[in-house]
Order: C-alpha cells, then structure tokens, then sequence
C-alpha cells in the first residue's frame, strides 16, 4: 500500500477492497483447510481398505496352508 493521502471519495472504495481481500484470505484458508481434511480422510480410507485386503490374502493362505481349514470350507 502507499503511503498518499486518500481523496474523501474514494476511501469508501477503498475500505471495501480491503475487506474483499479480507475475505478472499478467509476464503481460500478455509479452502485449504477444508482440502486438507478430505485428503487425510482419503489417505485413511485407502489405509482401511490396504489392510483389508492384506487381511483377505493372510485368510487366504491359511486355507491353502492347512488341509482341514480347506476340506471345511468346501
């Protein structure tokens, strides 16, 4: 910003820039933010379904492994 005098006139307008500013800075914070907290749910959500399927494969060679665990599945 500088430092000239305002005429009377425009600091209305000017006040009104600021503000706008303001408010864009609040907007796109909160945007971020709001980034931020789905990415981090996404990321756990992928982990959850990472583990499930590890989960799913150990099952599965414990079947393959062990011939009562398969004759009792059949």
């Amino acid at each position: 910003m500088s430092n000239r005098p305002i005429s009377p006139d425009f600091a209305a307008i000017k006040d009104q820039i600021e503000q706008a500013h303001v408010e864009r800075a609040a907007y796109l914070g909160q945007l971020i933010a709001d980034g931020g907290v789905a990415l981090a749910r996404a990321v756990k959500r992928l982990g959850a379904a990472m583990e499930r399927g590890y989960n799913a494969e150990l099952d599965q060679r414990a079947v393959e492994a062990d011939a009562f665990l398969r004759r009792s599945i059949r």
